[in-house]
């Protein structure tokens, strides 16, 4: 039977007691706890002991992005229908298969049933619910339209996913094409080239260059894969290691908007998640500053972090925004425009929305032209490789011909 660690008091007392309680499920030990008479502050789950040396998890410990646009979606239609919060994520505990994401949920109703407002506690699970998410739904709980904020954090979540959707349903493509071009290089290279090597050997025929760097190859991966699968994946990680700090970051996210192509799709999703976002923040009443802090955090390249930081300075001193963002060079000038065109005339969030809505067809467009642009390069690199393997191997062949 699985054990759970508390930290509980009784009512009308101050002193917090921690202890272990075995049951069936974390409900049921938040059941136990209130039926012994005690308000639950906290409960986990602890780690089962395990003698065997490798132990497998299969738990799902991540809430998709779609469980949450049902879970906003939800919650507002309740709330708005006139259940209360308890009720409400009751409702919505039930209905959710995800066993990660029921634990949360029931985490939630015990901290509102406690006295905390649904914002607090959801922010002890910013995994699930980030930033922008929670100073929204405390927006909402302060103007008394938490229904609308949820509905409107919901078709927020529902545009970031068309989003995120689009972008990789480009990638996917030129994805494939190079995975099936190093898959057809490394079959010819590790078990055709070796079949023709007696044979350019028996003949003495000089091998040109290429035949010769081919056969290197094939002999190299051959014999030293075992020192070679280690080494890509140690490269990979001594990347991953280097991207973490400062300089490298910073040259990563740099490489972000500057590549062909690519660079102009990313600065595309980042105008128009900065658009949607300021837009949504802004509806729910936060100020401009404090949403400009959230923004910050949602959009993960240093020199937008950079950018925002400046434009916050300027706001603070009194600048417009519309002005501080004009002197940022990964804004474009029609984002400045816009945005002075909606201070002026007093209506920022729909402004802002045309803003995203005109680069979300600008996303659309070169997602769906991005698989043309590409065929010809992917065309052109799978001929080279191809062209190069051929050559190296029918080189020797016709020579070895010519001399009989």
């Amino acid at each position: 039977m699985p054990i759970f660690s508390y930290q509980a008091r009784k009512a009308n007392e101050t002193k917090v007691e921690k202890g272990q309680l075995p049951a069936e499920s974390l409900e049921e030990a938040n059941k136990g706890l209130r039926f012994r008479g005690y308000t639950v502050l906290s409960i986990t789950p602890l780690e089962e002991k395990t003698h065997s040396l490798i132990r497998f998890n299969f738990k799902r410990t991540k809430v998709p992005l779609k469980e949450k646009i049902i879970f906003s979606r939800q919650l507002s239609v309740m709330i708005k229908a006139g259940l209360s919060i308890i009720k409400a994520l009751e409702s919505l505990g039930h209905q959710t298969e995800n066993k990660h994401f029921q634990e949360i949920i029931l985490d939630l109703i015990e901290q509102v049933k406690g006295g905390v407002v649904l914002s607090k506690a959801m922010t002890r699970h910013p995994k699930v619910f980030a930033d922008i998410y929670t100073a929204v739904v405390k927006a909402g709980e302060q103007t008394g339209q938490l229904a609308e904020v949820l509905m409107n954090l919901a078709e927020q979540q529902e545009k970031e996913a068309d989003l995120i959707g689009k972008v990789r349903g480009a990638m996917i493509y030129p994805a494939v094409i190079f995975c099936l071009l190093i898959a057809v290089l490394v079959l010819i290279v590790v078990f055709v080239i070796p079949s023709l090597q007696s044979i350019f050997t028996e003949s003495g025929v000089s091998l040109p260059l290429l035949t010769r760097l081919l056969l290197w190859l094939s002999n190299t991966i051959r014999h030293f894969y075992w020192i070679i699968i280690p080494a890509i994946a140690g490269l990979f990680f001594l990347l991953k290691m280097w991207v973490a700090t400062a300089f490298g970051r910073e040259i990563y996210d740099k490489a972000k908007f500057s590549m062909p192509i690519f660079g102009t799709l990313t600065k595309k999703v980042y105008m128009a998640r900065f658009a949607r976002t300021m837009a949504m923040l802004i509806k729910a009443s936060l100020p401009i500053l404090e949403s400009l802090e959230i923004i910050r955090k949602t959009i993960s390249n240093v020199h937008y972090d950079r950018a925002f930081e400046r434009i916050q300075r300027e706001v603070e001193s009194g600048k417009k925004m519309s002005l501080a963002v004009s002197k940022e060079k990964y804004f474009p000038p029609m984002v400045s425009q816009l945005i002075s065109l909606g201070e002026e005339s007093g209506s920022m969030e729909s402004v802002l929305l045309d803003v995203a809505n005109f680069y979300d067809k600008e996303v659309d467009v070169m997602s769906k032209n991005l698989t043309t642009l590409l065929e010809p390069i992917m065309l052109i690199v799978m001929g080279v490789a191809i062209g190069f393997v051929v050559a190296s191997v029918l080189g020797p062949i016709y020579s070895l011909v010519n001399a009989f």
